[in-house]
């Protein structure tokens, strides 16, 4: 199966600051386009290898948007001021923010960065051999959105006993945890103790206090975002299931199936390189996705099920 879509979506709500000799603060306009296309591919086969059958299904997509416009200029009917928004920064964290560009996409992540020096690598103090911040420059990391997403789903029937499993997988996209640069900041993660047990952290190429670098580049939403940012592609078992259906009919006419199974979801992750599940969000908001900052973990959830038809 091949399924393409396509949206457009048109005047969403901004709110530009007013001149002060308008008599207001703010206005509410619709202005603004955003395109969304998008690709979904599944695939499905199924076999009999005697008393064996095997079902197997494949599922590709992905989505791409760009912002077209947000508001290109706007006339205040009291003033006759023209006001245009070529760039709206949505907020976040101190080290974090989501910022909203023509020509950018939905879910682009800005960081804070270290300073560098002329050769681009990253000032160290001479004397005090500490890292600096680099205060207000943010810098693109990435956006929060895969580039694409597989899933690979299996299901074995013999004799009564059938075996299901889903592997999931996304591919591409960011996230930031101000979870670890807190933790970072603290001395408490696994890094920061292998830094003091090696003399040191590593910048560029030579080891510096651990302490006062970790306390610089970690501190939560005070500490430096670009160095917590990390890959969010993952792969896992997204579910398996164990089921047998009980032969009642030799027994009783009453009951014409029984069921019983066990089913796990989320179970274990084949591949992720963030120190978080990237599938998670701190906050249901659209404009805070892709950060980290101590939300509950992910759950393994395990279930039995009986099923019985009359």
């Amino acid at each position: 199966m091949l399924l393409f879509t396509a949206q457009v979506t048109y005047n969403q709500f901004f709110e530009p600051d007013l001149s002060a000799s308008s008599g207001f603060t703010s206005v509410i306009v619709n202005a603004g386009q955003v395109d969304n296309k998008g690709i979904e591919v599944s695939a499905r086969y199924s076999d009999k290898f005697g008393k064996l059958n095997w079902t197997t299904g494949v599922t590709y997509s992905l989505n791409r948007n760009k912002i077209i416009a947000l508001l290109p200029g706007w006339v205040n009917p009291l003033t006759q001021e023209v006001i245009s928004l070529s760039e709206v920064n949505k907020g976040g964290t101190a080290s974090y923010r989501m910022i909203l560009k023509e020509g950018g996409t939905m879910g682009d992540i800005y960081v804070n960065t270290l300073r560098t020096d002329e050769h681009g690598a990253i000032y160290v103090h001479p004397s005090d051999q500490v890292v600096v911040a680099d205060a207000n420059n943010f810098v693109r990391a990435g956006n929060t959105n895969p580039k694409y997403n597989l899933a690979w789903n299996n299901s074995f029937d013999w004799n009564g006993l059938s075996l299901g499993f889903l592997f999931t997988g996304r591919v591409g996209g960011i996230v930031v945890s101000n979870t670890q640069a807190v933790l970072d900041a603290f001395g408490a993660s696994k890094a920061s103790a292998d830094a003091r047990d090696q003399g040191g952290a590593l910048v560029n190429g030579y080891r510096i206090p651990a302490k006062e670098y970790y306390q610089t580049v970690g501190g939560g939403s005070s500490g430096i975002g670009s160095m917590y940012t990390y890959s969010a592609t993952n792969v896992r078992l997204a579910e398996l299931s164990l089921g047998y259906n009980i032969p009642v009919e030799k027994w009783t006419k009453t009951i014409k199936g029984l069921n019983v199974s066990m089913v796990g979801r989320n179970l274990f992750f084949l591949y992720n390189k963030a120190p978080f599940d990237p599938e998670l969000t701190a906050n249901t908001s659209t404009y805070y996705q892709g950060i980290d900052y101590f939300m509950q973990p992910s759950l393994r959830n395990l279930g039995f099920s009986v099923k019985v038809q009359f």
